[in-house]
């Protein structure tokens, strides 16, 4: 593996000893000025979103991304594992570990090669190729740009998708995990092949909280669709009647909505606000 800087690498490292580890496809206008106070000296663009670079130092190489930032701003997590010193970052299905020991990175436990690696008070960077090969991920430096910023793409960058998760920040749902296609109708017992496309998201079992969302496909059953949708609330609203049934006024006020070729079903803490969002969304892609 190709190495930067070995004394400036070593010395990030130590510091990495008694600090946890962690820490649009249409370029924006060359106008985007890094913010003032991050030491960092690029602005970084992901899904079309300028990323709040606040606290994050500058790293020891050119254009090397802060593998925590990235992860949980694309609604991913990280993690440090203190005893086998090393990290593991999660972006959707994916997961990328350093080993801080010998500076390695596997995707998937697979090892990888990679251009560079470093650790700057507590923030592990990585060289942009680490994601080369990833279905539906671009990384783009602009090197035909005056200013430092790299565009990232990710499939978090999907209408939908982009959709889903602004309805659960709107209407406070907790979620834990995220289905979609198949796997998404098979687990609410939908018709087959009601949906173009579909992404659902449920919660642990201590809550109800429940996110359906999709694109019905042409010639759709909606009324069968609603009746799956409103057999899942029944079940969840008999599960609640009696465990943990401070939940129960949530599915109580349960959404199950079909307009203009959506699909709409949400179990959250204020289900207006996520009925806004879905309505905004639909009337987006109307016009789009």
């Amino acid at each position: 593996m190709k190495k930067i800087g070995t004394l400036a690498l070593t010395l990030a490292l130590a510091g990495s000893m008694t600090l946890p580890a962690l820490a649009a496809e249409e370029a924006l206008p060359e106008t985007v000025e890094t913010p003032a106070d991050t030491g960092y000296g690029a602005t970084l663009v992901l899904n079309g979103e300028t990323l709040d670079l606040t606290g994050i130092p500058g790293a020891p190489g050119e254009k090397l991304l802060p593998l925590r930032l990235l992860a949980e701003a694309d609604h991913g997590s990280a993690y440090w594992d203190e005893e086998n010193n090393e990290s593991w970052f999660y972006f959707g299905d994916n997961r990328i570990t350093v080993s801080f020991a010998d500076s390695s990175v596997s995707v998937n436990d697979e090892p990888v090669e990679v251009d560079a690696v470093a650790v700057v008070d507590g923030v592990t960077f990585v060289s942009a190729d680490v994601f080369d090969g990833w279905e539906g991920y671009t990384v783009n430096l602009n090197p035909e740009l005056s200013v430092n910023r790299i565009d990232i793409t990710t499939p978090n960058n999907d209408p939908m998708v982009k959709a889903a998760y602004q309805i659960m920040e709107d209407s406070g749902m907790a979620y834990a995990m995220r289905t979609e296609g198949s796997e998404a109708e098979q687990a609410f017992q939908l018709p087959e092949g009601s949906f173009e496309q579909l992404i659902a998201f449920t919660s642990m079992n201590t809550t109800p909280d429940t996110l359906v969302i999709g694109k019905l496909a042409e010639g759709a059953d909606e009324e069968a669709v609603k009746a799956a949708l409103e057999a899942h609330r029944q079940a969840q609203h008999d599960t609640f009647s009696w465990y943990l049934s401070q939940n129960l006024p949530k599915v109580e006020d349960a959404r199950i909505l079909v307009e203009n070729g959506y699909a709409f079903y949400l179990i959250a803490e204020n289900a207006d606000a996520g009925e806004t969002a879905f309505t905004a969304y639909v009337e987006a892609q109307a016009q789009s």
